[in-house]
């Protein structure tokens, strides 16, 4: 793992009661006497590289145990112990429940997050995915809820601005005069979302780490789900788009989307567009606020090369 500049306001390790940084000192062997806070990423959980007084450094994540973000705290350090040996991902080396709070420490791995448009680290994510839909299938976690059963609820948004008795503000007209459609394609890419795969379903730079080898590892396995493998590949294409690469040719080659229905990647492209379209309209999170910001712009660029793929007038 590494720090990196992002948006959220974390809990910091200094904040952390005494109790819980006392057993997560006693799991480390050795006093914590360095810990640079991650600022990255949306979620308000701490996260800081601590590095003990034997010189060893770990990776360290906590939120407190009724917080809303416990449940994917729990799934990703689940999901990291069951991933072990499969895919290169950091390991868990203990998990702690403490006076009201999660802890999970994983091993700390250095390397930065892979720029997509360079043709080396593009390439060397794209191995990645590979390996991963082979060796993740089937799920060795197979009690994950599937992406149907998480996901299908979620991208229903242009169903339901749709809905709505007016139209949607700030909406432009090219999207007002598409709405109909839009929310009839958004559900379709359900019809070819079932599999047997374990997915991140959260692929994007910041969760990929470029290792001193080149290679790449895949962090934060927070929202893990079953189903078809060209799905992850879905979820990361419009990161792709946002680096100036044209995902098209690459779905095109890639084994897991190559032979796959042109509407699969259609109907989900659009449906993630709405769902970024919708979130970047709520209210701003405190501890978050440049989500938004973030949603927004993920929103332009996903029905940006929807529209290229479309072509709707």
């Amino acid at each position: 793992m590494i720090v990196f500049e992002g948006v959220a306001q974390r809990d910091e390790w200094r904040e952390l009661p005494g109790s819980v940084r006392e057993a997560v000192t006693d799991g480390l062997g050795a006093p914590v006497v360095s810990a640079i806070n991650q600022r990255g990423g949306f979620s308000h959980g701490m996260a800081a590289v601590l590095t003990c007084a034997d010189g060893n450094a770990v990776f360290a994540k906590a939120v407190r145990a009724d917080d809303g973000l416990a449940g994917p705290y729990r799934a990703e350090a689940a999901a990291a112990r069951g991933l072990a040996g499969l895919v290169p991902t950091p390991a868990v080396l203990f998990t702690i429940e403490r006076d009201g709070w999660f802890v999970v420490v994983f091993e700390f791995v250095t390397g930065h997050h892979p720029h997509l448009d360079q043709p080396r680290e593009l390439n060397a994510v794209l191995e990645l995915l590979d390996r991963m839909a082979t060796a993740l299938t089937p799920s060795p976690l197979p009690a994950m809820p599937t992406v149907s059963e998480v996901y299908g609820p979620k991208l229903r948004c242009w169903t339901a601005l749709a809905e709505q008795s007016t139209p949607a503000e700030n909406l432009d007209a090219w999207t007002l005069r598409n709405l109909d459609r839009l929310a009839a394609l958004e559900h379709r890419w359900l019809e070819w979302a079932d599999g047997e795969t374990l997915l991140h379903t959260d692929l994007r730079p910041d969760n990929l780490l470029v290792t001193a080898d080149g290679s790449v590892m895949v962090v934060d396995w927070a929202w893990p789900c079953r189903g078809a493998a060209w799905l992850d590949l879905g979820f990361l294409a419009p990161a792709i788009a946002a680096s100036g690469i044209d995902p098209d040719p690459i779905l095109a080659t890639q084994p897991s989307t190559a032979d796959l229905d042109r509407v699969a990647m259609d109907s989900f492209v659009c449906a993630l567009a709405g769902y970024w379209t919708v979130q970047s309209r709520l209210p701003v999170p405190p501890r978050s606020p440049n989500l938004r910001a973030y949603q927004k712009r993920a929103a332009a660029t996903s029905l940006s090369w929807f529209r290229s793929r479309m072509q709707w007038s």
